[in-house]
């Protein structure tokens, strides 16, 4: 068994011990969870955000003692363990290890993630191509994946192949909301590695939130903006308090393709504040500007890159994903990623974020 196996092992352990701890005594469990992985926080930003956890669940009612609790009490346990091991150890540790490593002797940018379009159209990727982009992702350490796949059906068939494919991985899986066929949602509640985004966006989608709970899956709710009067919505408010109980792990918002940069930073600052101060039971996110910190705090440049349910790579920059002509249909991942030059891009500053 090499080291990393036997750490998993170690961490197996000690998170499902943590888990019976948070069930008989939820606020004393997260705590002293938080604590236990300040101490065994391996890299420094790792340590930053543990710490500040910590002193945020110092908060009495902090509202994240009921988002943990919801959690951990109606969540299947094999899958907490899975996904969770999946995505804090082998993405967060395991993963960004292997991109720093790799990033110190190539001159080319290596995302923490990769936002996956998936298309039900004939000439879309299929699932065979899709495992294999994964496969090669790992090999540069990306075990993360934000997978969109469009509303037919093949499009969830290509996504579930692939999730299936990939175990050791962690799968987020933003569902269409046009997307309402029980059969297709009941196999995506089967993998363990995988959590479910539903659009609030999607009619009565409260059912469908209460039903994920009852099967034990995780899942977590997402809404997309296109401009100044849904950002508005957002900054508001409005939209995360009505999400009250079922919100889930994460609330996410979605800026569109055709959404002004602008917005996209409002809706960051607001969603930074609500974290801060702790206002709902949920971890209000901007997918773009959130996900574009965290690769800063893994990578020397900071980077986003996605892939056209065609095969086209893209790169995040000015608030959308632009596409960059190369393609990752019938050329290695690494190849494509090298041909585009190392570009800073700049995160949100460090002192704006949770």
């Amino acid at each position: 068994m090499n080291q990393d196996a036997f750490k998993r092992v170690v961490v197996k352990s000690i998170v499902d011990r943590s888990l019976r701890n948070i069930r008989r005594d939820p606020r004393r469990g997260i705590r002293r969870l938080a604590d236990l992985g300040e101490v065994a926080a391996a890299g420094p930003y790792q340590k930053r955000f543990l710490s500040i956890v910590r002193r945020m669940l110092e908060q009495e009612d902090s509202p994240y003692y009921t988002m943990v609790s919801n959690a951990v009490q109606s969540a299947d346990n094999e899958r907490l363990k899975t996904f969770g091991i999946n995505f804090g150890w082998n993405c967060l540790t395991v993963g960004t290890r292997k991109i720093r490593a790799l990033e110190q002797t190539q001159p080319w940018s290596i995302p923490w993630s990769l936002t996956v379009h998936i298309g039900g159209a004939p000439g879309d990727l299929d699932a065979h191509i899709l495992i294999r982009i994964i496969r090669e992702g790992m090999e540069l350490g990306i075990y993360t994946y934000f997978l969109f796949p469009d509303g037919m059906s093949r499009s969830i068939t290509t996504a579930l192949d692939a999730v299936m494919a990939a175990e050791d991985c962690a799968f987020f899986l933003f569902l269409p909301p046009e997307q309402t066929d029980a059969g297709a949602i009941q196999a995506l509640t089967v993998p363990q590695n995988l959590m479910l985004g539903i659009s609030s966006e999607r009619p009565q989608w409260q059912s469908l939130a209460a039903h994920l709970r009852q099967a034990g899956a995780l899942y977590f709710l997402y809404r997309t903006y296109d401009g100044p009067d849904e950002a508005r919505d957002i900054t508001s408010g409005r939209w995360a308090g009505e999400l009250a109980s079922l919100a889930g792990i994460g609330s996410i918002c979605v800026a569109g393709q055709d959404c002004p940069a602008r917005c996209g930073a409002q809706v960051y600052q607001y969603a930074r504040r609500s974290r801060l101060e702790q206002r709902y039971p949920t971890l209000v996110l901007d997918y773009y500007l959130d996900n574009l910190y965290a690769d800063a705090c893994i990578s020397h440049t900071a980077c986003l890159s996605g892939i056209c349910p065609n095969g086209e790579l893209t790169r995040f920059r000015d608030g959308r994903e632009y596409p960059t002509g190369l393609s990752v249909r019938s050329a290695r991942l690494d190849e494509v990623l090298a041909q585009i030059p190392a570009r800073t891009i700049s995160p949100p500053r460090e002192d704006l974020h949770f």
